[in-house]
């Protein structure tokens, strides 16, 4: 990674950070969750950066992937868990992060353990780190707490227009998981629960990226989509509230739908707890090299 590749690394940080802790004093019962995200991702766009996903926003046993639809009206209820997720991209240089708000004081414990085994984390990483031992220090500091680290759920890799990038950053310990590289950028993202310590998928799916760009099969309508989803996101996450002004809400759906069943679009579903326990999650991406650490989702990285 050259100085200025670098620099669009860390502005991509500091622009999701600030849009992480903008977001996060949004959260309040009865806020539409449409609201806070569309928040957060306009901070994004206003500071000359694009959101690198659709902001989600997942309550209580939903761990990630709810991203608001068009119109949508669904609130924050008393006394929730809310994990906001979000990230900023510069010329395709991305930022993750992620934190998680209680709106009743019993859950703090639990957010303390994913907090804190996000800052231990990010104390063992350095090229060549073992990145099996940093998903010990992650449950470690989760069990102690006495909670469970989600097993299928962890940080990424992440590259250039792709968010992750082949290599996971476990929650839990892993063999021959490999080592941390030189010039990398790492996304940390333990995930705590009282449940059962893993994620099933739901029915939902709000989020999707692009599969293929091959147009075999499709019609001109299909066609048109794909090409301009393309267009405006890459291979990154998008929301089908990005597209609405190409279309109505059932036109784009429908066009989403079938686009996913012909294999060009994946679909990212709700993920939920296994045993409906409440996840906490707090997130950081973090720029590794020989040389130092940077945590680029820090306001004040330098």
């Amino acid at each position: 990674m050259n100085d200025e590749e670098l620099k669009k690394v860390l502005e991509a940080g500091r622009i999701g950070a600030r849009a992480r802790e903008a977001g996060a004093k949004l959260i309040k019962a009865g806020a539409k969750v449409l609201d806070v995200c569309e928040a957060a991702e306009k901070i994004i766009i206003e500071a000359g950066a694009f959101p690198a996903f659709p902001c989600n926003l997942s309550i209580n046993s939903e761990a990630a992937h709810y991203s608001p639809l068009i119109g949508d009206e669904k609130v924050i209820p008393e006394g929730a868990v809310v994990k906001l997720d979000i990230g900023a991209h510069i010329d395709g240089f991305i930022s993750d992060t992620a934190v998680t708000v209680s709106l009743e004081d019993r859950y703090e414990k639990l957010l303390d353990s994913s907090r804190d085994a996000l800052k231990f984390a990010i104390m063992n990483s350095k090229v060549g780190a073992n990145i099996g031992d940093i998903g010990k220090v992650i449950e470690k500091t989760i069990k102690i707490n006495g909670f469970k680290p989600i097993r299928n759920l962890g940080g990424h890799l992440i590259k250039r227009y792709e968010l992750h990038a082949g290599v996971f950053i476990p929650n839990v310990y892993e063999r021959n998981a490999g080592t941390l590289q030189d010039g990398n950028t790492y996304a940390i993202e333990p995930f705590a629960t009282d449940g059962a310590g893993m994620v099933i998928e739901g029915k939902q799916i709000t989020i999707y990226s692009v599969r293929s760009v091959d147009e075999k099969g499709l019609n001109d309508v299909e066609r048109k989509y794909l090409s301009e989803i393309f267009h405006r996101f890459n291979y990154l996450p998008f929301n089908e509230r990005w597209l609405k002004d190409i279309g109505s809400a059932d036109e784009i759906r429908s066009n989403l739908v079938s686009l996913s069943k012909k294999g060009k679009l994946y679909g990212y579903p709700v993920l939920i707890e296994a045993k409906k326990g409440i996840v906490a999650q707090f997130e950081h991406t973090i720029y590794v090299s020989k040389d130092n650490l940077i945590v680029t989702t820090d306001v004040n990285n330098s």
